[in-house]
């Protein structure tokens, strides 16, 4: 472990006053607002006085040209929030939101990160999806957004005290591109929350095991854009439909968006299933109606969707990407691309390492180590 920063360190034995920021929504309908909730309410149980903000309500800045100015308006209601507070011990906040006055307003800037957003802009400017003309057309505006963004987040990075990595594959990644900040760098995991991990331990329990004989059903949960791997996914299903006739699939969460990417034969067979959105305690009856969960992404922050996939004994088939290498040594379940023709059989209960998953991942073991390293 690297060494620590001892004129950084604050006393964590008093209850501390820390500012967790979110750039999302507060609810746990959304990946970076649910890690956020979670992260506050564990360090409210260990005493702290804890403040969870968000920008939100924000103005429908979803244009492509309106990135940057949605950036710069959560950065100045970020601002204009501390003019009212007192002194934080810690401010815990995505790195392009770490203003000057973030900086200012606390004794330790902790830079969270939720997702590679680097990546995620790099993945963008040169999606194969787009059409290329109009690519062509917008590829130096892009541009411009993108290295403004960039700008950013290394400007938050380089004010942070500590840059807290989403998950071991991210650590690597800033290992390699920022060695300069290796002294900064740490790792988190992420987790579901107890009301989660209790509702699919009951689906575990009852998951009959599954022996292919009439097909199998197999899910996709996620947003309809390229990072997602969705190019991937289409190659598989529309191979698996049309070798394994009795297979079933379902992509949920996607919008529309995915209709026009598979023939009209698949719907009518009633073997492909698009469910646009669902509320989230409707995920549970997904994942108990399923049988195999496809994760397919090329660049990902973690993709909580691995650990509830997981924790319901599904089996699961998933890219090197997000959370995978930090999930696999706890899920003799988890495994990578490609899939094979015959599906292995796995009961749950012969998952001997979901007792010690459930003592790593965890949101107080989390913030537990949070503390004993960071503060």
């Amino acid at each position: 472990m690297e060494s620590k920063l001892v004129s950084d360190r604050v006393d964590s034995k008093k209850t501390l006053r820390i500012l967790v920021v979110t750039h999302s929504p507060l609810s746990k309908e959304f990946g970076a607002g649910q890690m956020a909730i979670n992260l506050a309410e564990a360090f409210k149980v260990r005493g702290n006085d804890v403040i969870l903000w968000s920008p939100y309500p924000m103005p429908n800045l979803t244009r492509w040209w309106q990135s940057l100015q949605s950036f710069q308006l959560m950065r100045s209601k970020l601002d204009e929030f501390l003019k009212d507070q007192n002194h934080f011990n810690v401010i815990d906040c995505p790195s392009f939101l770490i203003t000057k006055k973030v900086a200012q307003s606390t004794s330790l800037v902790i830079a969270r990160s939720v997702q590679p957003d680097i990546l995620y802009i790099m993945s963008n400017l040169f999606d194969s999806n787009n059409n290329f003309l109009k690519g062509m057309l917008l590829f130096p505006f892009n541009c411009f957004l993108g290295l403004s963004t960039i700008f950013l987040i290394l400007q938050g990075w380089s004010r942070a005290n500590y840059i807290l990595c989403l998950g071991s594959l991210e650590k690597e990644w800033m290992y390699k591109w920022f060695p300069w900040w290796k002294s900064k760098l740490f790792v988190y995991v992420n987790a579901l929350s107890k009301e989660d991990q209790f509702e699919l331990k009951k689906i575990r329990l009852s998951r009959k095991k599954q022996q292919y004989q009439e097909g199998t059903k197999f899910i996709w949960i996620g947003r309809w854009v390229p990072h997602k791997g969705i190019k991937k996914l289409v190659e598989f299903i529309l191979q698996r439909a049309d070798s394994n006739p009795h297979d079933t699939f379902t992509i949920a969460g996607c919008k529309i968006d995915a209709e026009r990417a598979f023939p009209f034969e698949l719907f009518k067979s009633g073997r492909l299933n698009i469910i646009p959105s669902f509320a989230r305690h409707e995920i549970f009856l997904l994942l108990a109606d399923h049988d195999v969960g496809l994760f397919t992404s090329n660049v990902e922050g973690w993709g909580l969707v691995l650990n509830e996939m997981l924790e319901s004994g599904m089996i699961v088939f998933a890219t090197a990407a997000g959370g995978t290498k930090d999930l696999q040594p706890f899920f003799e379940t988890l495994m990578l691309f490609p899939i094979p023709q015959v599906i292995p059989d796995f009961s749950p209960s012969s998952n001997q390492s979901i007792e010690q998953y459930h003592e790593i991942f965890n949101w107080d073991k989390i913030t537990e180590i949070y503390t004993n390293i960071i503060l």
